[in-house]
């Protein structure tokens, strides 16, 4: 297992050195940001703690389901300075990220409505000006709680691209089961979880699978019947037998991930079990000592040959009896899998010692292009980057932590990535004045990369620039800039630039009649 003894240093601007034991406060209502030239968005203030050794390029992306008021409702990309560089329109996401279509790069999430752990919703494609070019609605239907209805039933849990212009997306269904081999009822009520691939651009079911119709037996999952948030098995209340929570492709074949079995399985093309890996047993793998997992979000398989593989998980490790009892701190795992011997070697085990993180659900596990690995704590409001050899190199913290109730949390983040990301977004920048006409207050949501904005006097009947008053350094998502003396009468326009290239002007912002500055 690796470690590292993690102390402060210094604080700076929200970011904070590690080099000696750090202490969150978990009482008190976490602080939120705002903005003067986007008064709607209020993400919550990233406290990010740094090593000092190097970390991956690119942004940080993820996504807030809150369980509290003391989150917004949002996806959002920063840096890992913690600066907000887009925020969404409000509404409910998951697993926001970078892919890529046609070879070009996307950004996907999911958005739509969630009863319990399930959602039903769509896939929102987004090119590099954030402009939506596709719409991901599986053609399926699902028997919803209550009979609810919703006009795309896609899941939270996964939209994954694939290389042939489809895209991977979970479901869940409320499917009739006998669960008698359960002590449950004969005529019993299950929630299946199925995946389809869907052709992004005609939305055509191109494959289907369902994890009770392949007959997975119900007496292999580990969720009990009748406890905790598991269901008891009637249409009321069906049982989360199985929780799909990942699908990725492999070559033509597909490799699932059952967060209620803790198995993850290899399917051929026609969804045909090829083999399993198991939390416990090992299914037809042998696990090594310490390499154990149970309740496992992200399965991800890569560098896959006929011989070897490797597999990585965010293990959530927690308590099987009683059930999220808070003993089992989550961990990154990666794994070398002998294919032919069917043998797995642990290859990392990743905690920080300072921090045993508790999560219920959720959470991810992303292999960074230096080596280093970023792990997302799902319902824990953090996220974390490992270095090669398992040191805590960052660790961002945005929410209050209820370390007295470990089952307990205030949002949930369902992934976190970092990814090289350039956006030029299609809306123009906004400046707006304060109240006095003295400062301007300037920002291009969404816009990657802005290193200065030019400041003009402007005539805001003939809509023109008059005179520049300078250049200043952008300060992150706002920028401000104090008019006083500069003898502007009519107007200010604000232009981004990225490096020394002028990208986009705001609109000419008016002052008040008969004010001069």
């Amino acid at each position: 297992m690796y470690y590292l003894s993690a102390t402060i240093s210094f604080f700076l601007f929200g970011v904070i050195s590690l080099s000696q034991p750090v202490k969150r406060a978990n009482n008190g209502s976490w602080p939120r940001q705002s903005f003067k030239t986007a008064p709607t968005f209020q993400p919550p203030v990233f406290d990010v703690y740094k090593s000092g050794a190097p970390l991956a390029p690119g942004l940080l992306l993820t996504s807030f389901i809150p369980a509290t008021d003391e989150i917004e409702n949002a996806a959002v990309i920063i840096t890992d300075a913690g600066d907000l560089v887009w925020n969404s329109p409000s509404g409910s996401y998951s697993n926001l990220r970078v892919q890529y279509l046609d070879s070009e790069p996307v950004l996907t999430a999911w958005n739509g409505s969630s009863i319990g752990e399930q959602g039903y919703g769509f896939v929102s494609i987004l090119d590099t000006t954030y402009t939506e070019i596709y719409r991901v609605c599986p053609q399926a239907y699902a028997l919803a709680p209550d009979n609810t209805t919703f006009s795309c039933y896609g899941d939270i849990h996964e939209s994954y691209i694939t290389d042939r212009g489809t895209i991977l997306m979970t479901i869940y269904n409320i499917t009739n089961a006998d669960l008698t081999s359960i002590n449950g009822p004969k005529d019993g009520w299950i929630y299946d979880g199925l995946f389809y691939e869907v052709d992004i651009k005609t939305n055509q079911t191109v494959f289907r699978w369902s994890a009770y119709e392949a007959g997975i037996p119900l007496t292999a999952s580990r969720a009990p019947l009748g406890q905790a948030a598991f269901g008891n098995g009637t249409l009321d209340s069906p049982f989360d037998f199985f929780h799909i929570n990942s699908v990725e492709l492999v070559g033509s074949r597909y490799f699932v991930n059952s967060r209620h079995y803790w198995t993850s399985y290899m399917l051929d093309s026609k969804g045909d079990i090829e083999w399993t890996i198991e939390g416990d047993t090992g299914g037809d793998f042998e696990l090594p000592e310490g390499g154990q997992f149970a309740w496992e979000h992200h399965a991800v398989l890569k560098n896959v040959t006929e011989k070897e593989a490797i597999l990585t998980y965010f293990n959530n490790n927690n308590g099987n009896a009683p059930l999220f009892n808070g003993t089992h701190p989550a961990e990154g795992l990666e794994f070398h899998l002998d294919l032919e011997n069917k043998t797995a070697t642990l290859l990392k085990n990743l905690v920080d010692p300072n921090e045993l993180i508790y999560p219920i659900a959720a959470g991810s596990y992303v292999d960074l292009p230096n080596g280093n690995v970023l792990l997302g704590y799902g319902t824990y409001p953090s996220i974390k980057e490992f270095g090669p050899e398992g040191d805590v190199r960052m660790s961002i913290l945005f929410g209050e932590t209820v370390t007295s109730n470990p089952a307990g949390f205030t949002s949930l983040t369902y992934r976190a990535w970092r990814e090289p990301w350039i956006g030029t977004p299609a809306a123009p920048p906004t400046a707006v004045f304060d109240q006095d006409n003295t400062n301007l207050y300037m920002s291009w949501n969404g816009a990657t990369g802005i290193t200065m904005w030019e400041i003009s006097c402007a005539n805001a009947t003939e809509q023109q620039a008059i005179h520049s008053l300078g250049m200043i350094p952008s300060t992150g998502f706002e920028t401000m800039f104090n008019l006083a003396g500069s003898g502007c009468s009519s107007a200010a326009v604000a232009t981004a630039y990225r490096d020394d290239v002028p990208l986009r002007s705001t609109d000419f912002v008016a002052l008040t009649a008969g004010s001069k500055i």
